[in-house]
């Protein structure tokens, strides 16, 4: 519980804190539960209060939705100095860190890691990370995209087959997007897609948009 962080916090000099995560942190003097408007409010709050009383830089970890937004009440997005965005697929090693909030600085770069088995590192050589075909083949082709001031090569792979219940699948792009341009290859080259599956993915655990 909170109560217990500021109790250790008390005992010694420390240069950094992390709470992991603030939907389950809770404190003894408030009856709401753990991960309500209340707690979490009050728990930032108090976590700021004392980082700036003892000089601490605190990391506040936090869950995400399956759309990828933050967990729980947005009031911590709006109390906090900086909000970053950890994000990859759990199949590769791969891991991009993105700046969404930065009341000191810029949030146009991003960074990327790597996951070994001594733990995270920066990750080098990256012309070839994000794609994994050796040759042209139907379904795949190779985009760069702009991520701050990197230029990354991106592998599209995209699936299109007939079916009675056609629905469509972005995986690493925007859903509402690729409505959008189906219906564009639909309306105006005449391509009927109204009776087929359509898949897209972005490899490499990369999102763009």
């Amino acid at each position: 519980c909170l109560e217990n962080i500021l109790e250790e916090l008390h005992k010694k000099d420390y240069s950094i804190l992390i709470v992991d995560s603030i939907q389950t942190l809770y404190s003894n003097k408030i009856t709401s539960a753990a991960g309500s408007i209340t707690q979490v409010r009050e728990i930032t709050f108090e976590l700021m209060r004392v980082s700036k009383a003892y000089n601490i830089s605190t990391f506040i970890i936090g869950h995400i939705t399956k759309e990828g937004a933050i967990a729980g009440p947005r009031v911590l997005e709006h109390m906090v100095d900086v909000v970053l965005y950890f994000e990859g697929d759990a199949t590769k090693e791969i891991r991009l860190l993105r700046g969404f909030k930065n009341r000191f600085g810029g949030t146009n770069e991003v960074g990327i890691f790597e996951m070994t088995a001594k733990g995270l590192i920066s990750a080098k050589d990256l012309a070839n990370r994000f794609f994994t075909r050796g040759k042209a083949i139907s379904g795949s082709a190779l985009g760069v995209v702009m991520e701050g001031s990197r230029a990354l090569v991106l592998e599209v792979q995209a699936l299109v087959c007939e079916s009675s219940y056609p629905k469509r699948s972005a995986t690493g792009y925007e859903k509402n997007r690729l409505d959008m341009l189906l219906a564009l290859l639909e309306r105006k080259l005449g391509i009927p897609l109204g009776h087929y599956d359509v898949f897209v993915n972005i490899s490499g655990g990369v999102k763009v948009s």
